[in-house]
C-alpha cells in the first residue's frame, strides 16, 4: 500500500494537477484546448461539413485518433461557426438502424414511446319511474371508443429523413463497425443521400474501424457523391511530438529530447500509445515531485503503460510465449519484428534487423520455421502471413505494444 494509504495521496497529487485531462488514452480528446495535431485533416473535415448536401465517413484503424478527431471537429463547427444540436450514438451489435436515430426523433417531436392510445367517450339518458318505494333508473348508457395509432416508421429511411430535414446539427454515429446487418448500414447510406437531397443542416458523420468506406455502408452505390470518404492514417511524427510538447507544457513539465523521440518512436503512428505513455511518464514525475523527465523515469513509466495497456494485446502476447520452449528467443524475435520499415516483412529483412540492431546472428532456415510457428495455433495468432513468404502483425498496434512491454530486452533502454 503506497503511503499506507492505498495510494490516496498519490491520487491527490495527480488529480490536483489535471494530467488526466490532458493525456487521455482510455477516452476521446473532446476538449479543443487539449486537442493537438490533425490540424489538416480537422481543417478538411469542418470545410466538408459545411458544405451543402455532404457528409462524413471517417475510417482507419483503432487507435489511429479518428473520435478525437470526429468530436473535436463538431465541436468546433457548432461552438465557432453554427448553432445547433450534437447527438453522439457509440453503436454496439444490438444496434439497428432505427435505435441508432431515437435521440434526434425525440429532439423532432416524435414520442417513440407512444405505441396505441383508446379513449372512451359515455353517453346517457336520464328517464326514470316511481314504482311505490323505489325509483327504478332507466338510463341507457352508451360508450364509444377511439383508437388512435401511432404512424411511426423509424425503420424507413425516408420517413427518418422527412422527420430530421428540417433540424439543424450534427450527429456522430460512432464505432459504426459494430452494427451486424449490412442492412442497417444500407438505411444509413439511403438516409444520408435522402437528406443530401433535401440539402438539409443536420449532418451525419460516420466514424469506424475499416480499411475501406465499402465495408461501414455496405456497398451502397449511391452516396458516392454525398458522402465525402476520408481515410485516416496513422500520425506523422511531428504531430505525435505537438501532442507530447504542448501537453508537458501545459502541466510545466520537461522531457529530455531523447524521452520525446523515443515515445514518439514506440508510438509508431497511434495517439493512443502517446497519450499512455505521455500520463505515465508525468504521474511519475509528479509522485516524485520532480519536473524534469529523463530515460530513467521513462522505463519506469513503460511498466505502468504495460499494465494499462488493453487487455487483447496482453493476452495475445502471454497467450503466445506461454506455449514456446523458447520464449525468449521468441521475445527478440518479436521485438525486432517491431521495428521493421513496413507493415509486411520478410525473414531476410528480420535477419538483417537482428544483426544491425542487437549483434544476433540466425540461420536463414531456422528463423522462417520460427516465423512461421508464430502464425500457427487454434486461435488469433501474433503473426499471420499476407502473402507467401511475407509475415505480419495480426493486430497493427502490436508492434507499439511489444515495445512497450519487451523494453528490458531494447538495448536503446
Amino acid at each position: 500500500m503506497a503511503n499506507g494509504d492505498f495510494g490516496l495521496g498519490n491520487e491527490s497529487t495527480i488529480i490536483k494537477s489535471g494530467i488526466r485531462e490532458v493525456f487521455t488514452p482510455h477516452i476521446p480528446v473532446d476538449e479543443i484546448t487539449h486537442f493537438f495535431g490533425r490540424e489538416d485533416e480537422a481543417t478538411r473535415l469542418v470545410s466538408v461539413i459545411n458544405s451543402p448536401g455532404q457528409h462524413i465517413l471517417l475510417y482507419g484503424d483503432r487507435g489511429v485518433g479518428k473520435t478525437s478527431l470526429a468530436k473535436t471537429t463538431c465541436k468546433v463547427i457548432l461552438q465557432k461557426i453554427q448553432r445547433g444540436h450534437f447527438f453522439e450514438k457509440r453503436c454496439d451489435s444490438g444496434d439497428t438502424f432505427s435505435s441508432i436515430f431515437e435521440e434526434p426523433l425525440e429532439k423532432s417531436g416524435i414520442d417513440l414511446s407512444f405505441k396505441e392510445e383508446t379513449n372512451t367517450h359515455n353517453q346517457g339518458g336520464g328517464a326514470a319511474i316511481n314504482a311505490g318505494f323505489a325509483k327504478a333508473d332507466l338510463s341507457s348508457k352508451r360508450e364509444t371508443k377511439t383508437t388512435n395509432s401511432a404512424n411511426f416508421k423509424p425503420d424507413s429511411p425516408s420517413w427518418v429523413a422527412n422527420q430530421l430535414k428540417s433540424l439543424s446539427g450534427i450527429m456522430l454515429i460512432d464505432e459504426a463497425d459494430a452494427i451486424q446487418l449490412d442492412s442497417d448500414k444500407k438505411k444509413i447510406a439511403e438516409l444520408i443521400k435522402l437528406l443530401s437531397d433535401h440539402n438539409s443542416t443536420f449532418k451525419l458523420v460516420v466514424v469506424g474501424i475499416a480499411t475501406t468506406g465499402e465495408e461501414l455502408t455496405a456497398g451502397h452505390p449511391s452516396v458516392e457523391r454525398c458522402l465525402k470518404e476520408v481515410s485516416l492514417q496513422r500520425m506523422c511524427d511531428d504531430d505525435l511530438k505537438k501532442i507530447i510538447l504542448n501537453g508537458m507544457q501545459s502541466l510545466s513539465l520537461r522531457p529530455d529530447d531523447d524521452v520525446v523521440n523515443k515515445i514518439v518512436d514506440i508510438s509508431a503512428g497511434y495517439p493512443h500509445f502517446t497519450h499512455l505513455i505521455s500520463l505515465k511518464c508525468g504521474e511519475a514525475a509528479l509522485i516524485d515531485n520532480n519536473r524534469h523527465i529523463t530515460m530513467d523515469v521513462l522505463k519506469s513509466a513503460l511498466n505502468e503503460a504495460v499494465k494499462d495497456s488493453e487487455g487483447a494485446l496482453q493476452r495475445m502476447l502471454e497467450s503466445t510465449l506461454r506455449v514456446l520452449n523458447t520464449p525468449q528467443e521468441y521475445k527478440l524475435l518479436l521485438l525486432t519484428a517491431s521495428y521493421c520499415s513496413t507493415p509486411e516483412f520478410r525473414s531476410a529483412e528480420l535477419r538483417d534487423k537482428l544483426k544491425s540492431k542487437f549483434g544476433v546472428e540466425v540461420d536463414s532456415k531456422a528463423l522462417s520455421r520460427r516465423l512461421t510457428k508464430l502464425t500457427q495455433g487454434d486461435e488469433i495468432t501474433i503473426l499471420y502471413k499476407p502473402a507467401r513468404g511475407c509475415f505480419q502483425f495480426t493486430d497493427p498496434r502490436m508492434p507499439s505494444f511489444l515495445k512497450m512491454a519487451l523494453n528490458s530486452d531494447d538495448n536503446e533502454i
